[in-house]
């Protein structure tokens, strides 16, 4: 089995070679990495104090024999006598112990961070007790364990196991929002800032194998001005999604397989000793610099395969070789429906993105491929993606199925599936997925990708109170969806009709907004978790909105009305998803495009199309049949969307209906027959 430590993999994410150099040639590696700051704090001595402080708060020592002599359960009081007691019992003391021989500007630093440290705690506790004023059951719940020894195995899909061992700073719980939460002690913070995420992510990933709660991150960057630095749950989910391709180069990396990429960090190059020898060490074998022609034989089936991926990335990296661009392998990825071949441009000769990308029809040629890949700007690597010739669509069932519902996610649908297989998962209620426009030329799978929205979005959420206006000038997309309970009215298919409609949900908003002033809620879950009737939160699709915007009559009411419903609805429960296949600057205007929070680009036809839906490039490159990148408010990532089955349809149509319905014979029968 081949372990590795939480520390060698942050190793890793920093400078592979430097992780080759320990792992295989038992160097000694720099102190640099992860050493960023001033010098003057004594970390090691930092990390000492805040363990031996937390642990015997845990354990119940004389501090609180001392806050419960002088706390009068005034919440106000309990932050300043908590500070004085942690400095009174432990700071002072130990400074004594261990400052004679620091010199004064060490003591400095090391006073001012345990000041920020038991700040961070305070500001941590004392929320709490407007909730729990017991303080004593607030510290058990809130102060769990300090440099706590975690340990875990990671199965590869050919079987084989790999340890990852990891002690975090510290392990707390957080009342207040229900949950877990990794702290890291940092002095300053990284010019990267995802490094220090990275690795903290990977304790994170510990805490989840270890009791199957993902929890967030709270780094303190103890000789910034304000240490803290917070990462949410959904933040840290998707990091630990990327965790496989660093553990899969840490494997290679142990096996001695070469070339083992570049520093990602290359400012780290100019401090490193091994520098200049590493290409020779662990770059390309001579061996392996050229491809040599497979010979041809009579086996048609075998000339008609497809190349593997590890072939296409030995061709692309020769390819670009030949173009006098060379590059790194950094290994691929398989998804459903793309392979992701990740590059590394060789820095010392110069090579730049720009440089890979406007060769994008020379790859094409070479790699002999349909249509130009595309290629974007990874975290730490360039990847050039190539569609797989055997790939096959899935449904919305499919999706749902691999969905893990997020309790953070209060109104959560699947959106389609990444380059590797998993699970984007939206959130109607977050800010930056309120409302969404959907951009892509005839052919791109546009009205599909609605119909999968509309149908997710229904069936994710059964016991939400939810309903649906559907706009359809074009009159063919919703032709199946019928009279579903999930929607508010027939389709509506007539534009007069459509633009009342929107007036009607314009003033159903503001009446609502009346009506949680006056409840004193500041938004629609805040109101359904007190009142009865719940408020129904609303869903507004408009599948080819530009064959509203187009007419002169209608065209300022539209976009006035889009703007409203953009800015505030997600508070009072509405929200949009706009499509049109003309993406152009007269249908997508700036009033429009502002007001909607999530953008999603299919393919489309030119790289201006692209930049108008997703202000970046790469759209026309996609692929079609619900290819998309989706941007805006989210990172910029490459999705491929669902179909809508018959049984989906059939699921659909059942949703959302009162239970009362469901146990009337008759109306079962008749929901058979839909």
């Amino acid at each position: 089995m081949l372990t590795v430590t939480v520390s060698d993999l942050h190793l890793c994410q920093h400078c592979p070679r430097l992780f080759a150099y320990a792992k295989l040639k038992r160097r000694k590696i720099p102190p640099f990495i992860g050493h960023k700051g001033t010098g003057k704090l004594p970390g090691r001595l930092f990390h000492t104090f805040a363990h031996r402080v937390q642990k015997d708060i845990c354990a119940g020592g004389t501090i609180h024999t001392d806050i419960f002599r002088e706390f009068n359960q005034e919440t106000e009081a309990f932050s300043s006598v908590f500070h004085r007691i942690v400095k009174e019992q432990y700071l002072i003391p130990f400074l004594e112990e261990h400052g004679k021989t620091l010199p004064y500007e060490r003591i400095e630093a090391f006073a001012s961070a345990c000041e920020q440290w038991i700040g961070y705690l305070n500001d941590f506790i004392t929320p709490n007790l407007s909730e729990i004023p017991d303080w004593w059951t607030v510290l058990q719940k809130i102060l769990h364990s300090s440099e706590y020894s975690m340990r875990s195995t990671y199965s590869f899909p050919d079987g084989e196991m790999m340890e990852i061992s990891g002690r975090p700073d510290a392990l707390l719980f957080d009342p207040k929002t229900i949950e877990a939460v990794v702290v890291e002690y940092k002095a300053r913070k990284e010019s990267d800032p995802l490094q220090d995420l990275a690795q903290t992510s990977l304790y994170s990933w510990l805490v989840h194998t270890s009791i199957g709660i993902v929890p967030r991150v709270d780094i303190l960057y103890l000789e910034e001005k304000q240490p803290l630095v917070r990462y949410s749950v959904p933040a840290i989910q998707d990091i630990i999604q990327n965790h496989p391709s660093l553990l899969q180069l840490a494997r290679d990396i142990l096996h001695g397989k070469r070339p083992v990429p570049q520093c990602t960090g290359l400012s780290l190059c100019q401090f490193c000793p091994y520098a200049q020898a590493c290409d020779e060490d662990f770059g390309i074998p001579v061996d392996q610099t050229s491809i040599s022609p497979k010979p041809v034989s009579g086996n048609t089936e075998t000339q008609d395969k497809p190349p593997a991926p590890d072939e296409l990335l030995a061709m692309l990296t020769e390819k670009l070789r030949l173009l006098s661009i060379p590059v790194i392998p950094a290994g691929y990825t398989v998804g459903p429906r793309f392979i992701r071949l990740k590059i590394i441009p060789d820095i010392k000769k110069k090579v730049t993105f720009s440089k890979i990308v406007n060769r994008t029809v020379d790859i094409q040629l070479g790699l002999a491929l349909s249509s130009p890949p595309l290629i974007q700007a990874q975290s730490g690597f360039i990847s050039c993606d190539v569609q797989k010739s055997n790939w096959e669509p899935f449904d919305v069932g499919s999706l749902l199925a691999d969905t893990k519902k997020l309790t953070t996610h209060i109104c959560s649908f699947p959106l389609g599936r990444r380059i590797d297989g998993s699970v984007f998962v939206g959130d109607l209620a977050d800010p930056n997925m309120t409302s969404c426009l959907i951009g892509g030329t005839s052919g791109s799978g546009k009205s599909e990708l609605i119909r999968s929205l509309v149908v997710a979005i229904a069936l994710n959420n059964p016991d939400i109170n939810l309903t649906c206006t559907l706009i359809d000038p074009k009159r063919v997309t919703f032709t199946d969806f019928g009279h579903s309970p999930f929607l508010s009215q027939p389709v509506i298919m007539d534009p007069d009709r459509a633009m009342d409609a929107l007036m009607m949900h314009v003033s159903e908003m503001e009446e609502r907004y009346r009506e949680l002033e006056k409840a004193g809620c500041s938004n629609i879950s805040e109101y359904n978790a007190r009142h009865s009737p719940q408020m129904k939160r609303t869903i507004i699709v408009i599948d080819e909105y530009a064959d509203l915007i187009m007419n002169k009559s209608t065209k300022e009411a539209l976009e006035s009305a889009i703007q409203k419903i953009g800015q505030k609805g997600r508070a009072a429960g509405f929200h949009l998803i706009l499509a049109t296949q003309r993406p152009d600057a007269r249908i997508i205007t700036g009033v429009i495009k502002a007001n909607l929070q999530l953008k999603i680009a299919l393919k489309v036809t030119s790289a201006t199309n692209s930049k108008i839906i997703l202000d970046e490039t790469g759209a026309e490159c996609l692929a079609g049949y619900g290819d998309m990148l989706i941007g805006g408010s989210v990172p910029i990532q490459r999705l491929q969307s669902a179909k809508v089955s018959k049984e989906d349809i059939s699921r659909f149509h059942a949703a959302h209906i009162p239970q009362s319905f469901m146990k009337n014979n008759i109306f079962r029968t008749l929901l058979r027959a839909i």
